[in-house]
């Protein structure tokens, strides 16, 4: 039973079979060889740990049906597991064998789905595309690899997380956690750095599996692209919405903000999705710094209500602006944190904020970024736009994933730059009012 491995996916197993070695990521380029080798890896340990259970999971059901329920562990089955081991349920997206292990594939995109998913403990967790989990989602799913079984000789299973992905901008938090061993929140040494392990992979590693035309379609696209899906290198993406971000210019060192700038809070909820609270101080001269950040998932409202006005301490707010959903904002209210409604108009929203992030005639941009405030900072990089359809243009809006700061920081700026027009087209009519 098994692959034939190339030289990459050896290393990878050696990697996968340390016991001492408990978090692992393989990130790299598309087509690399790295999700099929974790998909034998499972399958082996459930052959090898009966009655364990392993997860394979991913941002959306739907995504985890098609790339690696269909696209990969059926086939794999197909092509190397006898039929009498196992059954699988297509409605469930469940294989179960012979010895009561299973393996099940699942979406994180609904509260009923992680719930149940929450619900059980695993021996194994694969976390496909983990670029697209948020950290917390990853500590909270960590919880649940504590399964306890043996193999036939009495060895117990070490549980392990597995993580695979294409590579995204180095602000993003599994490249501080995977790649630099840093937690991503405190950005300090991971205290458990000795237990994590990393195998970047290349499209190059896998090329006797794949077509030369293949190959030649990853060298042909564009530089940052090419850096990403060929190379397996952490890059800015093209197609950014704010291709004005320069770390050089936006991202400021933390200092204490004067207590004469006006402050505000922006928030987009979530539950399944991070919700997030972002703080901005305004300066006298109208630039505006995000100095602060809050972003969580799988947290009731009630509870970030509190954390919000423990994270804001003193500090007066002059506004909170926030999503329309009337029940959350009402969870906030009774938790003691009062809001309007957000200008949601996206498109000018996003406007409002790349004229925030263009150097004026004074040398300095109007929006500026603490620096360690991971999320959001990671969300500037991998903000994109939708890609061009085949035949026609590309839609002229962004891609709803990686947005959750995003949404915040435009209803943030949206409502500063409207009450700054609004003041300003009062005083012009009072100025007229004059001369009438």
């Amino acid at each position: 039973m098994g692959i034939a491995f190339t030289e990459k996916q050896k290393k990878g197993w050696e990697i996968l079979t340390d016991s001492r070695k408990t978090r692992i990521l393989f990130d790299g380029g598309s087509r690399s060889g790295k999700t099929l080798l974790l998909m034998e890896y499972l399958i082996a340990r459930a052959f090898q740990f009966p009655g364990s259970r392993q997860l394979v999971a991913r941002k959306h059901r739907a995504h985890v049906k098609q790339s690696i329920w269909n696209n990969t562990l059926k086939k794999y089955l197909a092509e190397f597991v006898p039929d009498e081991t196992y059954s699988k349920s297509e409605s469930e997206l469940v294989v179960n064998f012979f010895n009561g292990s299973s393996i099940i594939a699942g979406g994180l995109d609904e509260s009923e789905r992680v719930e149940k998913i929450l619900g059980n403990e695993y021996i194994t967790v694969l976390l496909n595309e983990a670029t697209q989990l948020s950290w917390n989602t990853v500590q909270m799913i960590i919880t649940r690899l504590s399964q306890s079984v043996s193999d036939a000789h009495g060895r117990k299973g070490i549980p392990k997380l597995c993580m695979d992905c294409n590579p995204r901008s180095p602000r993003h938090w599994l490249y501080i956690c995977g790649v630099m061993n840093r937690d991503p929140d405190s950005m300090k040494p991971l205290p458990d750095a000795s237990k994590w392990a990393r195998l970047s992979w290349s499209a190059y590693d896998n090329m006797r599996n794949l077509p030369e035309e293949y190959i030649k379609s990853l060298q042909s696209l564009p530089e940052l692209m090419r850096a990403r899906m060929l190379d397996g290198i952490w890059r800015s993406s093209e197609g950014s919405v704010y291709d004005e971000f320069n770390e050089d210019i936006h991202v400021v060192k933390p200092f204490e903000i004067p207590s004469a700038w006006k402050r505000t809070r922006a928030i987009d909820f979530g539950y399944t999705n991070p919700f997030v609270c972002l703080w901005g101080a305004i300066d006298n001269d109208g630039r505006l710094y995000i100095y602060r950040e809050y972003y969580k998932s799988h947290v009731r409202t009630s509870t970030h209500a509190e954390k919000i006005r423990e994270m804001t301490g003193d500090e007066h707010v002059s506004c909170t602006v926030a999503d329309h959903d009337a029940s959350e904002r009402a969870d906030l209210e009774a938790g003691g944190v009062s809001s309007e409604n957000a200008l949601k108009d996206v498109r000018e929203g996003i406007q409002a904020v790349k004229n925030r992030l263009v150097v004026q005639g004074d040398g300095k941009a109007r929006l500026f970024f603490f620096s360690g405030l991971n999320n959001v900072l990671s969300e500037m990089h991998d903000y994109m736009w939708q890609p061009q359809r085949e035949g026609g243009n590309a839609k002229e809006e962004p891609v709803k994933e990686n947005d959750h700061a995003m949404d915040a920081l435009r209803y943030m700026v949206m409502s500063i730059d409207k009450k700054k027009k609004e003041t300003r087209v009062a005083s012009l009519e009072k100025v007229d009012n004059r001369w009438k």
